[in-house]
């Protein structure tokens, strides 16, 4: 990586989409980051979009159907009323030749025949010598690939197969013996490859007629209706596998269709935690202004759980980029740029507040639970139900805790974390000791034992808060209300905010609310562009030292 090519990722969009960058890398390497294609990505493959494709149907049967140019409705029910236009005289014409006997022999010559149109006006200007410079000339093919190779599933909503073609060229994807893909189209197939499964849910035309081909395609309103009903019914599970279980990237979408917006809206229910990427391709910056920017970001995330990105086809280049890059190379440019690599949220609350239901949602992001080891029972009750010989080896090993999950966390050096209490939470629990000496302790037996010259890592905190009624009815319905009392709850979380305030934290009720709601807000906080560390150490020193105490 040279100077010259860290200046390309100097576009404010890229540097404003860092954070994204990171985590999409984390997900890549643990194969659980996916590309969704649309038709957009079409445009630079000289691959007819929608209305070009309806445009050469006609023209292909106008000869015997000319009342198609009468034809004007929008692109999918047009496609409706050609087929019937096509359906109607090609059944004439084949049944003059007596060659297809039977009625399922005819609706199948019938419908190949349909396929054949569609295939040459999907391919017109395509042709085997030229498919590599058509490649290279589009403005990110080759970092798709680059993704592509190294993603589990690849969702392609195109009927060709120009990713297919990329994966076969060697200095693309360096394969040795077999072909280096599979190509699916139906959700009941089984994956037989760990990497590089491209799913047509639309069906599959390869330009070589003899290669294996779905025998429909999704082209049609009545179509789309039909795939939407599926989805309805629960027949679309690999597509909502994608958008729940993995990190997705939408490029080359308008949002317009039917299904993948119920299968959207779907996944945001099924996995409200889980947010996918939307590329929303502009030609420059000025093209829309910050308002509608921000009005578009809201309504997609509020209601897809999808972060919209506004690029241009070098800044799609890019952002691919970064992703695929080697970490040396990555580190490197982030070093140049004055970007971060790692941004921890602290997770932060009163017990019964909800933090642990809370990271459970947030799967495409690294979590960090609690406690490393099991822990003690003891710990289930409240510091005054215990003696102070328990009490001191309790604080023990939770000072050991939170010194393994900050030398982890030191340790790591991409991605987003979303950790389950920061090493200040323990200062709330103090009995029997002041809050100075318990920060003293924290330092020296858990952060920076012996000469250890650790500090406890920066982030953001998220702190959740809650009315005490509910709290405590949680903990009742968990059989804790005994162990801890409602006054106890109470002073728990007034002593929380009170140590975290100087922090500024992001403070999200949690209580009188339903779940998503909740998630959400955890949500708008770590998917924002900004990110504004505190300084934990600093603030535990300064407790440890305070001469006040």
């Amino acid at each position: 990586m040279t100077i010259n090519d860290t200046e390309k990722f100097k576009s404010a969009a890229i540097q404003d989409a860092w954070k994204y960058i990171c985590q999409l890398r984390v997900q890549l390497q643990k194969n659980k980051a996916s590309l969704v294609l649309g038709a957009g990505i079409s445009w630079n493959l000289n691959l007819p979009l929608w209305g070009q494709l309806i445009d050469h149907i006609k023209n292909a049967i106008q000869d015997k159907a000319p009342e198609v140019n009468t034809v004007d409705e929008s692109p999918g029910k047009a496609a409706l009323v050609l087929f019937e236009m096509f359906y109607s005289y090609k059944k004439k014409e084949i049944k003059l030749q007596d060659q297809y006997t039977s009625d399922v022999l005819l609706e199948k010559k019938i419908l190949a025949d349909w396929r054949e149109i569609i295939h040459q006006a999907l391919y017109h200007k395509t042709s085997n010598d030229k498919r590599r410079s058509v490649i290279n000339e589009h403005p990110y093919f080759s970092e798709m690939i680059e993704f592509i190779k190294n993603s589990e599933l690849t969702v392609n909503y195109n009927f060709d197969d120009y990713i297919e073609y990329g994966l076969s060229c060697e200095d693309l994807n360096p394969t040795r013996h077999e072909r280096p893909y599979q190509t699916v189209w139906s959700h009941h197939s089984q994956f037989t490859k760990d990497k590089c499964v491209i799913y047509h849910p639309n069906g599959f035309l390869p330009l070589d007629k003899k290669k294996f081909q779905s025998e429909e395609l999704i082209f049609s309103d009545g179509a789309f209706a039909d795939q939407l009903l599926d989805g309805i019914s629960g027949n679309l599970s690999t597509l909502l596998h994608v958008l729940t279980k993995k990190t997705s990237v939408l490029i080359g979408h308008s949002l317009t269709d039917s299904t993948l917006l119920h299968l959207l809206r779907k996944a945001s229910s099924i996995s409200p935690g889980n947010y996918n990427y939307f590329i929303k391709y502009i030609e420059n910056a000025e093209e829309l202004d910050p308002k509608s920017k921000a009005a578009i970001f809201e309504a997609n995330f509020n209601n897809y759980n999808l972060i919209t990105l506004f690029f241009n086809n070098s800044e799609i280049k890019y952002f691919l980029k970064a992703i695929t890059m080697s970490e040396d190379d990555f580190l490197r440019t982030a070093d140049i740029l004055g970007l971060p690599t790692k941004y921890n949220y602290y997770l932060v609350g009163a017990i019964g507040v909800g933090k642990s239901t809370v990271i459970s949602q947030f799967g495409n992001l690294i979590t960090l639970d609690e406690w490393f080891d099991d822990r003690p029972s003891d710990m289930a009750l409240s510091p005054e139900f215990l003696s102070s010989t328990k009490t001191i080896t309790i604080d023990s090993w939770t000072n050991e805790q939170f010194g393994k999950k900050n030398n982890y966390l030191h340790n790591k050096k991409v991605g987003v974390y979303l950790i389950d209490r920061s090493p200040l939470d323990p200062l709330s629990f103090v009995v029997n000791i002041s809050k100075k000496e318990r920060a003293r302790l924290m330092l020296k037996e858990g952060i920076r034992p012996g000469k250890s010259k650790m500090t406890i890592e920066s982030g953001e905190i998220i702190h959740l808060v809650g009315d005490s009624d509910e709290l405590w009815s949680r903990l009742i319905t968990k059989r804790k209300e005994s162990d801890w009392p409602q006054q106890k709850i109470k002073d728990l979380q007034q002593k929380s905010l009170e140590i975290y305030n100087p922090l500024n934290p992001k403070i999200i009720y949690s209580t009188k609310r339903k779940e998503v709601d909740v998630i959400r807000d955890v949500a708008k906080i770590i998917f924002s562009r900004s990110y504004e560390p505190s300084d934990l150490d600093t603030h535990m020193k300064n407790i440890a030292e305070d001469t006040t105490i």
